[in-house]
């Protein structure tokens, strides 16, 4: 008997924490993000990067620890946000006139532009461009996934303000939740 009601409780847990962005109440306002000082250091581990780590510079060690924080702190909360909101878009029949709708997309596109604005200059100190050839790296392990985290943001945003499907969104955020989850899952950021 307990096993079933704790079995129903996680059910009913999972439905409050998996509604739909603006079905009940709109998706919050991130706070805006304040990196701090620790002593986090880049995964020399992996190849090639022990090869690169003597072209490491300090301003990139300083922002992939602050983008590691940011990822840390607000990473899951904004994702949340973005599959809610594709999914209660997805349940209007993506008719962004209906109640609630424009509201949950405009707050969800706000937390996506405050969330990109603070790592749009992190990720483009982890990203490099070599001319003439035009090949693109990171030397720090997963620095170039920060990068491409943010550019999906970007375009999750874009798309939600010029009022898209669901469906056009999905490859975004599919794309964001695959770099997301590589960072995450490597440890990179643990610690930072």
């Amino acid at each position: 008997m307990f096993r079933a009601m704790a079995g129903v409780a996680a059910v009913l847990a999972g439905l409050v924490i998996c509604a739909p962005v603006g079905r009940a109440e709109p998706a919050p306002t991130l706070p805006v993000f304040t990196p701090y000082p620790s002593n986090w250091q880049p995964d020399y581990s992996q190849f090639p990067y022990n090869l690169w780590q003597m072209r490491v510079t300090p301003q990139q060690i300083t922002a992939q620890r602050e983008s590691c924080q940011w990822i840390n702190a607000q990473y899951d909360q904004l994702m949340s946000q973005v599959y809610g909101f594709q999914h209660f878009l997805a349940e209007q029949g993506d008719y962004w006139t209906r109640p609630g709708v424009s509201e949950a997309g405009d707050t969800v596109a706000a937390n996506l532009d405050q969330s990109a604005a603070f790592l749009d200059p992190r990720a483009h100190t982890l990203f490099i461009v070599n001319y003439p050839d035009q090949s693109e790296y990171s030397p720090l392990f997963h620095g170039d996934s920060i990068y491409r985290l943010w550019y999906q943001f970007t375009q999750i945003s874009d798309k939600i303000k010029q009022r898209l499907p669901s469906g056009v969104i999905n490859a975004n955020i599919a794309t964001a939740n695959v770099y997301g989850s590589v960072i995450r899952n490597s440890g990179v950021c643990r610690g930072a």
